[in-house]
Parts: C-alpha cells; sequence; structure tokens
C-alpha cells in the first residue's frame, strides 16, 4: 500500500478506512468479489468517491487489506475460546460442543470469505491473502484440538477448518439446512477418529462414552 499523508491518523480518518474496510466486507457478500468496486464501497461506506484512492493504491490493496482483517478478528475470537477452554482443562467433549457454535457463518463475513475463494480460485495474484486466511482458520482449529489434549493438533486442524467451510457454504446457500447437531456430530467423529488413527485409544474411548449434547 502507498504513502498517505498523516491525515490516516487522525481518528477521523481511522473511522473512515475502517467503514470502508468494513462496506467491502459488506459489499463482498452481497454482489461477490467482482461487485466490489470504488463506487459500490463508497456507496455503501456513505463516503466520497474518492476515498477509497487516499486510503488504497488500488481495489485489490482494499480487497486483500479487508479480508485480512475480517479474518484476523474472527480469529482472535476464535482463539480467545480455545484459550479459555485450554485454561479450564476442559474435555475433548467440551471443546467439541463449545467450538461447534463458535464455527457456525456469520453473515457478512462468512459469506464474504467464502466469496474470497473463489475469487483467488480464478486471480493466482490473490491467493497470497488468501492463504493467509486459510492459515489464520487451521490455527485456530489447531488451538480448539490442542485445548482438548489431542497431541499433533497441526495434523488435523485442516480438516476440522474444512468441515467447518463446507457446512457453512452449506448453511449459507439453504439456510437452516444444517442444524447445529451436524456440525456437533461431524466435529466429534472427526475428533475421535483421529485420537484412533493416532493410537490414542484410551481417549477416544472416553470421549465416545460420553453422550452428546442434546440440540
Amino acid at each position: 500500500m502507498g504513502a498517505v499523508t498523516e491525515r490516516r491518523h487522525r481518528p477521523s480518518a481511522q473511522a473512515r478506512r475502517a467503514a470502508l474496510l468494513r462496506a467491502t466486507v459488506e459489499v463482498a457478500a452481497a454482489e461477490g468479489v467482482a461487485g466490489i468496486t470504488h463506487r459500490a464501497v463508497t456507496e455503501r461506506a456513505g463516503l466520497p468517491l474518492a476515498t477509497v484512492s487516499y486510503f488504497f493504491d488500488s481495489i485489490g490493496a482494499l480487497i486483500e487489506e479487508a479480508l485480512r482483517d475480517s479474518v484476523a478478528a474472527d480469529a482472535a475470537v476464535q482463539e480467545e475460546l480455545a484459550e479459555a477452554l485450554a485454561e479450564a482443562h476442559s474435555s475433548p467433549e467440551e471443546v467439541v460442543a463449545a467450538f461447534t457454535p463458535a464455527v457456525a457463518p456469520r453473515f457478512p463475513d462468512t459469506l464474504a470469505m467464502l466469496e474470497a475463494y473463489l475469487h483467488a480460485a480464478r486471480h493466482p495474484e490473490f491467493r497470497d491473502a488468501v492463504a493467509d486466511a486459510l492459515a489464520m482458520s487451521r490455527q485456530v482449529s489447531a488451538a480448539a484440538v490442542r485445548a482438548a489434549g489431542a497431541p499433533d493438533p497441526e495434523a488435523v486442524a485442516p480438516a476440522f477448518a474444512a468441515v467447518a467451510h463446507g457446512f457453512a457454504l452449506h448453511e449459507l446457500a439453504v439456510p437452516g439446512s444444517v442444524p447445529p447437531e451436524y456440525f456437533d456430530s461431524a466435529f466429534r467423529a472427526l475428533f475421535l477418529g483421529f485420537l484412533l488413527d493416532a493410537g490414542h485409544v484410551d481417549l477416544a474411548m472416553e470421549l465416545r462414552r460420553q453422550p452428546a449434547p442434546e440440540a
């Protein structure tokens, strides 16, 4: 991102920049990444058309920053949950139950993220930003698995993240098609399979004996 004047650091300038980032997420959710233009973003943010150019070198730079900002905010919430579970010495079942609502799709952020993934599939220059987003989602998944006491959480984190993204896509496409218990059952089964495959039979059987939470 190019240099800007010192006005950027004033509270009013920071507020305008934040409004642009949020508006970009909302436009991506409503129109897709292809619908993100200077006019679409500034109109949604209620700002003059030239505001985007004041803060960002290009519309692509704005999109990347908005994606990173949105994903980082979501990850911070989930990481806080994972840390809290770890400090409370939560059982695997408690971690699964708590992680389920944390990864439920949120509008417009989750839809905008999925749009960004599709955009990266067609535009290689955008893949670095999406790769960072994927890495962060896997880090959060690993934190949750680590809180449950599983060894080598990084090994299963990509699968947890992929399942969460898949369910989110289905729920956004057809609201109500993925009841919360579907998430819970899927994460529970994935975690059990990971433990068994890693040779931790006792821990897997302990989790298996615990009843799944009622919907």
